[in-house]
C-alpha cells in the first residue's frame, strides 16, 4: 500500500513504485519497461518502478503507487485503451459507404420510375429490396479477414507473430521502419564484438583480461557478454581470482587480483574508456587513436568498454603486485579501450 516501507536486495523484483530512501549506486534492471539492456543507477531520492529487478546493491524504499497506478500499470492501461482505425479499415468503410449511397440512389430512381409508370407498390418494393441486399457488401469484411488470415499463416512460417490482422496491411504499406532502441525488437542481450587493441595487445588477450575482471555470479549483463566471448569454458582454467572489487558507480570500473598457473600475480581492470585511459602510462600517445575508435563505435550504436592490465617489469614480474591500489600506484597499464560490447538482442 502507498506509504509502506519496503526493503529490497539484489535479485528482488520491485513490487510497486517506490522512492529510494537510502542506498546509493543501486543497479536496477528496467528492461521490462524500457527495453534497455543495461541496468540504470538509482540513488537516494530516485524512483524505482514496479516490475524492475535489483541487480546490485540494497535499498529501502517508500511505496507511492501500486496496481494500475504504477508506471507499468499506467502504460499497460494505455496500451489496452488505445484504439486506432487502420488504413485497411478506412478503405473498407469508404467502399461500404460508397456502395450504400449508390444503392440508395438506385432505389430512389426505381421508386420514381415505378410511380411514373404506375407499377404496383409490392413489385416496386421487391425490386428495391433485392437491389439493397445485393448492393450492401455484407460478406466483404469476412472475405477480407479470411484473406489476411492466410497471410498471417504465411508470416507465421517465417516466425512472425501477428496479433492484429489489419496490421498485415499496415506493414505492407511501410516504406521506412524506425525502431527506438535495443531490446524492443531484439533479444535484450549484449554480445561481444571484435576488440580494438593498442600497445601490441592481441584481441584474444583483451577478451581474456576482460573476462578475468568479470564475475559470473553477479549476473551482470556486461560481465556475461565478456565471458561469452571466451574461446571455451576452460579458458580461465589455471587462473585464480584473489581480491575482486565489483563495479563501483563512482570509479566506474571493476578490478581483480589474479594469479596465473606460473604463480605470477597481476591485476586487471575494466570499465568506462575514459577511466581506463587515466590509468595508462601511454595515454597521451594513444589518446587520438582511442578517441577516434570510440567515436566510430558510437556512430554505429556500439557500447565501448575499456580493459587494462599492467605491463610486466624487466624482471618478468607484474608491477601490479606491489601497490595496493591501481590509481595511486600509477602503474603502466596497457589500455584496451574497447571490448566492443553492444546490445544486439
Amino acid at each position: 500500500m502507498p506509504g509502506d516501507v519496503i526493503r529490497l536486495r539484489m535479485g528482488d523484483i520491485v513490487p510497486a513504485d517506490a522512492r529510494v530512501l537510502d542506498g546509493d549506486g543501486i543497479q536496477v534492471d528496467q528492461s521490462a519497461l524500457t527495453g534497455e539492456s543495461l541496468p540504470v543507477t538509482d540513488n537516494s531520492g530516485d524512483a524505482v518502478y514496479s516490475g524492475s529487478i535489483i541487480r546490485l546493491g540494497e535499498l529501502s524504499g517508500l511505496v507511492y503507487a501500486t496496481g494500475e497506478h504504477t508506471y507499468f500499470g499506467k502504460t499497460a492501461k494505455l496500451v489496452q485503451e488505445a484504439t486506432t482505425v487502420s488504413h485497411f479499415q478506412q478503405a473498407v468503410l469508404k467502399i461500404g459507404k460508397f456502395l450504400i449511397m449508390l444503392a440508395l440512389a438506385l432505389v430512389s430512381l426505381i421508386v420514381i420510375v415505378s410511380v411514373i409508370r404506375g407499377d404496383p407498390f409490392v413489385t416496386t418494393l421487391q425490386f428495391a429490396l433485392v437491389l439493397t441486399v445485393a448492393a450492401i457488401p455484407v460478406a466483404m469484411p469476412t472475405v477480407l479477414s479470411v484473406t489476411m488470415a492466410v497471410g498471417a499463416r504465411l508470416l507465421a512460417k517465417k516466425q512472425a507473430i501477428v496479433t492484429k490482422l489489419e496490421a498485415i496491411e499496415e506493414l505492407a504499406g511501410v516504406d521506412v521502419l524506425c525502431t527506438d532502441k535495443t531490446g524492443t525488437l531484439t533479444q535484450n542481450k549484449l554480445t561481444l564484438g571484435d576488440p580494438f587493441c593498442v600497445s601490441g595487445t592481441t584481441p584474444a588477450q583483451a577478451i581474456l583480461d576482460g573476462a578475468l575482471a568479470s564475475r559470473v555470479d553477479d549476473k551482470d549483463a556486461i560481465d556475461l557478454a565478456v565471458l561469452g566471448g571466451l574461446d571455451g569454458p576452460k579458458a580461465l582454467d589455471g587462473y585464480i581470482i584473489g581480491t575482486f572489487h565489483p563495479f563501483d558507480p563512482v570509479g566506474k570500473r571493476t578490478e581483480a587480483s589474479v594469479t596465473d598457473s606460473d604463480g605470477k600475480k597481476f591485476k586487471v581492470t575494466k570499465g568506462a574508456p575514459q577511466v581506463i585511459m587515466k590509468l595508462a602510462a601511454n595515454a597521451t600517445e594513444v589518446k587520438t587513436e582511442v578517441d577516434r575508435a570510440i567515436d566510430g563505435f558510437a556512430t554505429r550504436g556500439f557500447r565501448s568498454l575499456g580493459v587494462a592490465r599492467p605491463k610486466a617489469t624487466a624482471r618478468g614480474r607484474s608491477s601490479a603486485c606491489c601497490p595496493s591500489t591501481i590509481r595511486s600506484a600509477r602503474m603502466p597499464w596497457r589500455p584496451l579501450p574497447r571490448l566492443n560490447l553492444w546490445a544486439c538482442g
